[in-house]
């Protein structure tokens, strides 16, 4: 894999283990219900190093689990964990996203259904917590309670929230609607 980022910020962090362009593909593979080395590595058409290399990596964090299946011998299985499950709008978004922007409408290649109904689902929508619906504009970044100093004054600066002499971090109280200092 590449150089891994240092930056605070959890795209960074995740781009560290989902970055490269094999991981989400045996992801994905995963959802579809691969467990086997040999089934990733055909609908993958990964590289046999590489794919030993990804999936001991998402083993490692726990986006998978490994489980010896063999009776003689090693063999194994992976499945997705919980933490791993929990991809699956990430995955659905992707999904979506290339559906509608790199194929013409009527020409794609696949469509994700519910399982029950065999009924499309609706695109994944920015929601508020009372249920609005969203826009990227309607959005901010604002430092969280692990965010370091450098973090807090890059995003204080560009959304113009907070004051220049403390830390302020997310959530706001309860209440105020204002950014606290994580001090108090």
């Amino acid at each position: 894999m590449t150089k891994q980022h240092t930056q605070q910020c959890p795209i960074a962090g995740f781009l560290n283990l989902f970055g490269d362009r094999w991981t989400w593909l045996i992801v994905r593979e995963a959802f579809y219900g691969s467990t086997r080395f040999s089934e990733f590595e055909r609908h993958t058409e990964i590289a046999k190093n590489l794919l030993a290399d990804r999936l001991a990596n998402l083993v490692e964090t726990g986006i998978l689990e490994k489980q010896n299946i063999g009776e003689r011998g090693t063999r194994f299985a992976y499945h997705l964990t919980p933490k791993g499950r929990s991809l699956n709008t990430v995955l659905l978004t992707m999904f979506q996203w290339g559906n509608t922007h790199l194929y013409a409408a009527g020409e794609e290649p696949l469509h994700v259904v519910e399982r029950a109904t065999g009924k499309p689902l609706s695109a994944v929508k920015l929601m508020s917590e009372d249920g609005r619906l969203l826009s990227a504009t309607d959005l901010i970044a604002v430092p969280g309670p692990g965010a370091n100093e450098q973090t807090t004054r890059r995003l204080r600066k560009v959304s113009g929230l907070a004051r220049a002499d403390s830390r302020q971090t997310y959530p706001p109280r309860q209440g105020d609607g204002a950014y606290y200092d994580d001090d108090n």
